[in-house]
């Protein structure tokens, strides 16, 4: 989704800036340094930075698609 929208924006960043803003949320997030982000860190995450939840509701991730078709054409998620 973030190289979806950076693209469509036309904001040309690098894949290692790309990776290192993913990387730098995510050490944010977990908390508890285990390498994956639970319900009370993800919590703690969206109040210190509200507009994240935002990005993540239906409604929201339903006018991306529209504005940004690429998203759905190349996203990719893999079963665990």
């Amino acid at each position: 989704m973030v190289v979806a929208t950076l693209a469509e924006s036309g904001m040309n960043l690098s894949d290692d800036v790309i990776e290192s803003i993913i990387d730098k949320t995510f050490e944010e997030a977990d908390t508890k340094h285990d390498g994956k982000i639970d319900k009370e860190e993800w919590k703690t995450l969206v109040l210190r930075h509200p507009p994240l939840l935002k990005n993540m509701s239906l409604p929201y991730l339903r006018d991306i698609t529209t504005s940004f078709p690429s998203f759905v054409f190349y996203s990719q998620v893999e079963d665990a």
